[in-house]
């Protein structure tokens, strides 16, 4: 059995193998479940929660598929589909090494138009044929609106969070290879776009977000919806700067990722292939 869990702690579950059918999947419901540029999911025949199951909140994005997530801190979580006879696995919540690594990106034409996939890997336009035979369908996507004259704006999922910020504003674009990241997105990374608390506002739904701070760090934290559970922008205390999740945004961030950091915890399932900078950790201020 391999072992996954939430950020936090409060949900831990056990994970059946074969793990099959590792993929990357670009859809707008992923960017915006995940915050990220994608989700990483592997697919397994069975799922076990050992403890936690009254903290997991689940949300139905699309007819018979829900999306889960932890309702402390907000990590994503093993998702089922109504009739399936298998689970999809977010890879970043893992806690075991796995030797399988991802086979194909799937919705390739709905990725964000502020990533590029460099990889060698098969880009399919949808599902691939393997869910289209278990019953998945294609998802209904998010329109992106481009590159507007006065603001970026974002959401959630679910469309009760809503907030933008100011065009051209976007100080630094960063992709996040930590652990923590990985975790609570359940993604190979984190894609964080850090603007001033000025240039930042909500629209709606600010009542709706629950904040989540990790107990002795000094920064680190997520904010998510609390009905549909995706990531949604963040200020820690300790910080001058708003996080905003690249992944929930409607726009173009108006800003290009920076670099990978703290590549020294990159999942092992996960290859670099483009050429934006690296750095073990922090890059040099």
């Amino acid at each position: 059995m391999l072992t996954g869990s939430c950020l936090c702690g409060a949900v831990a579950y056990e994970v059946e193998e074969p793990l099959e059918n590792f993929i990357h999947c670009h859809c707008s419901m992923c960017q915006k479940a995940h915050g990220t540029p994608f989700g990483s999911y592997v697919r397994s025949p069975g799922v076990t929660i050992k403890h936690g199951e009254d903290k997991i909140a689940r949300y139905e994005s699309s007819p018979g598929f829900y999306r889960c997530f932890c309702n402390e801190c907000g990590s994503v979580l093993p998702e089922d589909v109504d009739g399936a006879e298998f689970y999809f696995v977010p890879a970043g919540g893992l806690d075991s090494a796995i030797s399988v690594k991802p086979i194909k990106h799937i919705f390739a034409e709905s990725k964000a138009d502020w990533y590029r996939i460099t990889d060698p890997l098969p880009q399919m336009a949808e599902y691939d044929e393997i869910a289209t035979e278990q019953g998945l369908t294609s998802v209904e996507q998010s329109e992106r609106g481009g590159v507007h004259e006065n603001h970026v704006s974002g959401s959630c999922l679910c469309g009760d969070v809503a907030f933008r910020y100011k065009s051209g504003s976007a100080r630094l674009m960063m992709l996040c290879h930590c652990s923590r990241c990985r975790k609570v997105k359940g993604a190979a990374h984190a894609a964080n776009v850090f603007v001033a608390p000025e240039d930042f506002e909500w629209l709606q739904g600010q009542a709706n977000v629950t904040v989540y701070d990790l107990p002795d760090a000094e920064r680190f934290g997520n904010s998510f919806c609390k009905q549909c559970g995706s990531s949604v922008p963040r200020q820690s205390e300790n910080s001058p700067m708003v996080n905003v999740p690249a992944g929930s945004l409607d726009d173009h961030p108006g800003i290009e990722p920076k670099a990978h950091i703290y590549i020294a915890s990159k999942a092992d399932w996960f290859e670099i292939t483009d050429d934006t900078p690296q750095h073990i950790e922090m890059p040099p201020a």
